[in-house]
Parts: C-alpha cells; structure tokens; sequence
C-alpha cells in the first residue's frame, strides 16, 4: 500500500504543469543555478553544508520513499528546465556549466532511480548524519551556539531518517552492511565526548546543557538500530555489489563527461601502469643500483618522523613547497594565506586531511591539514606501521596533493571561478562527485614536483610519487574490472599488491573500495587528461605558453570535469579527453 501512494504521488508531481515544465525565460541561468542548489541543499545537507551551503544545516536528510520520489521528479524537472535555455544565449562559462549539471543530474538519477543505492546501502544513511553533525563541529562559519542549535534540530530529525533506513535497506552487500554498521557505531560514539569536545568553549551553559540531552536521546537509538543490522540483517547479507559495465560507464559520462568506451580506458590505464612500473624500476637502480625496487622502497618507507614530530615535520615539508612553487613561478600563492598544519581532532582521526574553506563560504573559514600522529598507547609494531606511512618520501607527495599546490591551492583559486557550478563538489562518494578537475589537479601536481625537481630530483620522492600514481591506475582498472564481473575483489587486491606494490592490508581496503566506488579512477583519468590538455595549449600558443597562467586559469575555472576545462582552453574542441 505504501508503494502505490508513493508511485501515486510521484505521478500527480510529475503532471504537475510547474513541476516539469521549462524554466521561464525571464529566469537568467544563474537564478535557475541558485533554485537548483537550494533544492539540492534541502534534499542533501550535509553534502550541501560541506559546501559552504548553510541554508539547511538544520535538517537531515529525508530517505523516506516519498522524499525520495520527489527527488527523482524535481531532478526531471530540472533537468528538461536546463537543457530549456539556449547554448547560444548562455556565455562561455554558462555553456560549460550546463553541460556539467546536466551530467551531475543523470549521475544522480542513476543513483537514485536507476540503481537505487537508497535500498542497498547503509552507509548513505550513516553518512548523512554523521557528516552532517560533524561539519559543524568542526566548520567554524558560524559561531558555536549557532552551530550547536543546527546539531540539536538535525538531532531531532534521527527517528526519521532510522525508520527511513530500516524501511529502505533490502539484502545490501554484505560488505556494505559491515561498513554501514561501523558507520553507525562511529556516529552514535561522536555523539558522546566527541561533541562535547568540539564545543567545549560553551561547557557549562544551559545551552551545552540542551545540546548534550538531546545527544542523550539519539544515542540509544542509532545503537539500537546498528544492533538490528548486526544482528538481522548482516547474517542474512547476500547482496549483489556489481553494478554492471553501462552503469559505470554512464558515470564516467555523467560526472565526468568521460565519453570513452571502457576498454579503452582499460588500455590506457594497462599502457600507463607499465610505463609506471618501468619509471619505478629505474628511479630505484639509481638509489640503489643492483637492488630489488621493492626492497628498496621498503627501506624508504622506514625513514619517518618519530611519534611527536610527524606535525612539526609536515609543516617544514609545505612550508618548503610552497616556498618552492613561488621560486619556480608555479603559481601565485594568495598573499596572508598559509597552509597550517595541526594534531587531528580527538575525534577525527584520519590519517592527513586538508580541510579547506570551501570556495562559497563567505567570508572563508579557516583551513587546516590534519595529520594524526601514532597513539603512545598504540604497540611499538602498531606505532611503527603507522609511522610507515608518514615516511618522508610519502609524505611530501601527500602534502603536495592534500595542501600544496594541491586541492588547499586549488580552493584558494576557485573563490574567483565564475558562477557556483565548478565551485563546489556536487555530491560525496558513493554519488556522483566530478573528480578528474578536483583529484586530478592534485595527482598532476604530485607529478609536477618531479618534473620540477623538488628535492633535487631525489630518487626516493619520485618513487613515492610513483608508487601513488600505480594506485590510483588500479582504481581505474578494477573499478571498472570488478563491476563488469571481469575480476574477484581478490584479483583486484592482487592488482594493488603486485602491480602497484602496496602492502596487504592496503590493498584490500583499496580493492573494497571499488565496491562502492566504482568510479575512483577519476584521479588517474583526471591526470592523464589535465597532461593532455597541458601538451594541447603548448602547442596552440608555441612560445607564447607560461605554465604558471596556465596552472593559475586551470585552478580559476574550478572543479570541473576535465572536458570542461579544454572547453574553456580550447573553445570548440573535439579531440578525445583521455589519450
């Protein structure tokens, strides 16, 4: 019964003549830009409110079937009320945006007609409240007690979206069901210290007080909701991950205006891996000639900051960078601006993070690169794995791709993009998020500290650089392998391990994420295409070429698929976007 009401009630909406018709012609592009962003902030707030789109942090949100429904009719609407307005009454940069949303909103109609994530996935619903909460806990664009009371009302709204969930969620994979439950028990523990730790500024205020209770309420019931997932419904998790070849090509087209057949993507990536490999092998015989490359990248990633000063020493590592990207006329590093460098909070403790103020916040929010430190509690075996991974080598290409010139530059540039369209990631993994303009700019930046000799051309970064760029070709390669039923996620691990040299562990938690990450070879693709584009415009304008205006125009127009951005290079043209 609930099913016919809803299909019902999509129906009369989509009869609706101000539900699917046109927008009107006396609403310019960027009026219809603005109503489609608050739509989309309404319907995903806490994707909107790490945008800098604050309108509606109060809500969570609504996974109900209705709301649901409605969304997929609103997404028609405004689809047929984009493709309404004329390419030739629209400027340059409006032509490519249009193009761009209409991607986005074909990715999102996959998503939730096509595929129906919603039905299968229990982390969309973990991640919705605890992205939410935690953004404003730790996204200072407005003051605390404002903050606390948007925590409060999205609290309020928990019921709701745990009905939602359970009504919704029907034989997801098992995975996505472990990782769901995790989820879920991670968000109901951010709600105790961790809460109290973001606002402790407010300790002891009738408001802290209210915030707190309310916490006290949703509590018990995300954990008991997490309790019958583990206990009802991950036993008997027997779903199908796979979503098929077309489905991950259609993304490629939607979020990235990728229009290649995957099994040239396939070859491409086969073609690059190899050179890769081969500039790895010969990157480690002049360090260590005679050696096995493997052997010797292993005696790399030993070399670490000891525990206490892996903060201290990546903030030296960008502050040389940035030092560096001026000297070499990269690019203009905003005046006043510095990449700060900080202990993660208690309660994220993520490897490295760069959170950067998000191009729409108004004025900017500060920015920070979080890096986690081993624990002192942690086993020396445990400190030392950890350690590993702070190596100096890897380090300084993380700090390259997280700060600088990587996305904390980027976003700098991208508070001068014209419009709202490239200024913000439309969605959050699993939905649609163009990544070959935002992670693509960061890989190719890993890249061109090389080819600039930062370090002066120590074989030892370049090999971090490389061993990183093989990673981000196996995601191209089993995401598209593993969803067209054409590999095991055991065979993907081997991809990793073998292929790109990353440790065990590492490569199967690579190798799951292509099970709800179809698309992650947007790092790659967005790299080989920004190369492409690179080696196009040197050849248009011959000496007349400044790599530096060519980074900072690239940077200026946004996260944008890479499609858009020889559009606005390269007016017209039509040559293939990945070669």
């Amino acid at each position: 019964m609930r099913s016919r009401f809803v299909l019902l009630a999509f129906t009369a909406l989509c009869l609706s003549p101000a539900a699917c018709t046109p927008a009107p012609a006396e609403v310019t592009f960027a009026q219809f830009v603005d109503q489609y962003l608050d739509d989309f902030a309404a319907r995903h707030p806490s994707i909107a409110g790490g945008n800098g789109l604050h309108q509606h942090d109060d809500r969570l949100d609504d996974f109900s079937l209705a709301g649901i429904m409605t969304e997929i009719a609103m997404l028609k609407r405004d689809r047929e009320r984009l493709r309404a307005y004329a390419p030739d009454k629209l400027t340059a940069d409006e032509r490519v945006d249009q193009k761009i949303l209409d991607g986005v909103i074909d990715g999102w109609l996959l998503e939730q007609e096509t595929l129906q994530n919603w039905k299968r996935n229990p982390m969309l619903y973990a991640s919705a409240l605890s992205d939410g909460v935690h953004n404003l806990m730790t996204m200072e664009n407005a003051p605390p007690p404002v903050r606390m009371r948007r925590v409060m009302s999205k609290l309020s709204s928990v019921p709701k979206l745990l009905d939602a969930a359970w009504m919704n969620i029907d034989n997801p994979p098992r995975l996505f069901a472990e990782r769901g439950l995790g989820m879920m028990r991670g968000a109901a523990a951010m709600l105790g210290d961790d809460l109290a730790l973001a606002f402790a500024s407010e300790r002891g205020t009738p408001l802290m007080d209210s915030l707190m209770r309310a916490a006290a309420a949703a509590r018990p019931l995300i954990t008991r909701y997490a309790d019958r997932l583990e206990n009802e419904v991950l036993p008997r998790a027997t779903g199908e991950f796979r979503i098929g070849a077309e489905a991950v090509a259609r993304r490629y087209r939607g979020e990235e205006l990728i229009d290649v057949p995957l099994p040239d993507l396939i070859a491409i990536g086969e073609r690059e891996l190899a050179i890769y490999q081969t500039q790895f092998r010969a990157a480690a015989q002049r360090l260590a000639p005679g050696r096995d490359a493997q052997d010797v990248w292993r005696e790399i990633r030993r070399n670490h900051p000891k525990r206490g000063e892996v903060v201290a020493a990546t903030q030296q590592l960008v502050d040389s960078l940035t030092a560096f990207v001026i000297e070499k006329g990269l690019a203009v590093v905003p005046d006043g601006e510095r990449v700060v460098v900080a202990p993660a909070q208690p309660f994220d403790l993520g490897f490295a993070s760069m959170h950067a103020s998000p191009p729409l916040e108004n004025p900017p929010v500060k920015s920070y690169y979080y890096i986690t430190d081993a624990r002192a509690e942690m086993p020396p075996a445990e400190q030392e794995a950890w350690l590993e991974r702070y190596n100096y080598a890897s380090l300084i290409n993380t700090s390259v791709h997280e700060a600088m010139p990587g996305h904390w530059l980027h976003s700098t540039y991208m508070r001068k993009t014209p419009g709202k369209v490239r200024r913000i990631w439309i969605g959050l993994n699993p939905f649609p998020q163009p990544s070959s303009g935002q992670d693509g700019w960061a890989h190719y930046s890993e890249q061109l500290m090389i080819e600039e000799k930062f370090g002066g051309g120590d074989p030892r970064i370049e090999m971090a650089q490389l061993s990183d760029a093989l990673t981000r070709v196996c995601r191209l390669l089993s995401g598209i392998r593993v969803h067209s039923g054409e590999w095991t996620l055991e065979q993907a691990q081997a991809c990793f391990e073998e292929r790109a040299y990353v440790p065990t562990s590492a490569a199967k938690r690579e190798a799951q994420r292509a099970t709800y990450d179809p698309t992650y070879g947007g790092y790659f693709l967005g790299k080989r295409g920004l190369l492409t584009l690179r080696r196009d415009v040197t050849a248009q304008l011959g000496a007349q070429f400044n790599l530096r205006a060519f980074h900072e125009r690239f940077m200026t127009n946004g996260i944008a698929p890479i499609w858009a951005h020889r559009q606005l290079f390269l007016p017209g043209d039509t040559a293939r976007v990945i070669q």
